[in-house]
C-alpha cells in the first residue's frame, strides 16, 4: 500500500511540473533495475526515453535531448515510473539561508509591523516550504506573494526592490553550477 502511495506522489508530481521553466528545479530520473523477470511492453518514445535517462542528466536536458513534447514527455516517464523502469533521484537544491529570512523578516517588518514573522510562516506554509531554507528558486514568488500583503504602494515597492536586491546578491554565491 505504502508503494502505491509513493507512486501516486511521484505521478502527481510530474503532471504538476512545467519543463523548461527556469524556475522550475531541476529534477533528475534514473533507471531501475526490476528484479521481477515479468514482460513489459515499451512503445517506441518510452524506448527513446528510457534510452536517454541518466541520473546525471536533468530532465530539461533529456527533454532537449528526446525532443519530445512536453505532454508526451509526462505521458511517457508516468509510464516508466509505473512499470518500475526509473525512479527520481534527490538532489540537493539551493537555498537561501538563515541571513535572508533575517533580511526578509527586517524589511517586511518595516512595511508592515511585528506580523511580519507570522505572515512569513504562512505564506511559507501555502507555498509548502518545509525545510530550513527558502529553495532559491521559491524566492521571488515569496517576495511577491508577501509583497501583496502591504497596503501602502510605496512602502510595497520599497520592499520589493530591496529585497529583490538581496536576492540577487545570494544567487551570486548559492546557485550551484549544473552538471
Amino acid at each position: 500500500m505504502i508503494n502505491e502511495w509513493v507512486l501516486f506522489f511521484q505521478l502527481i508530481g510530474i503532471l504538476k511540473m512545467d519543463i523548461g521553466r527556469p524556475e522550475q528545479p531541476e529534477i533528475f530520473y534514473r533507471k531501475i533495475h526490476r528484479k521481477d523477470h515479468d514482460q513489459i511492453a515499451l512503445d517506441a518514445q518510452m524506448v527513446r526515453l528510457l534510452i536517454a535517462i541518466d541520473e546525471k542528466k536533468s530532465l530539461s536536458q533529456i527533454a532537449a535531448e528526446v525532443q519530445m513534447e512536453p505532454t508526451a514527455l509526462k505521458k511517457n516517464l508516468g509510464k516508466l515510473i509505473q512499470l518500475g523502469l526509473v525512479e527520481p533521484v534527490k538532489r540537493g537544491l539551493p537555498v537561501l539561508d538563515k541571513i535572508f529570512l533575517q533580511a526578509l523578516n527586517i524589511n517586511l517588518s518595516r512595511a508592515i509591523g511585528p506580523m511580519a514573522e507570522l505572515l512569513i510562516e504562512e505564506v511559507a506554509s501555502e507555498m509548502e516550504i518545509t525545510g530550513p531554507g527558502i529553495p532559491i528558486h521559491q524566492a521571488a514568488e515569496m517576495i511577491t506573494t508577501l509583497s501583496h500583503e502591504i497596503p501602502d504602494p510605496e512602502k510595497r515597492i520599497e520592499f520589493k526592490k530591496s529585497m529583490m536586491d538581496i536576492l540577487n546578491k545570494k544567487r551570486i554565491y548559492t546557485e550551484v553550477p549544473k552538471p
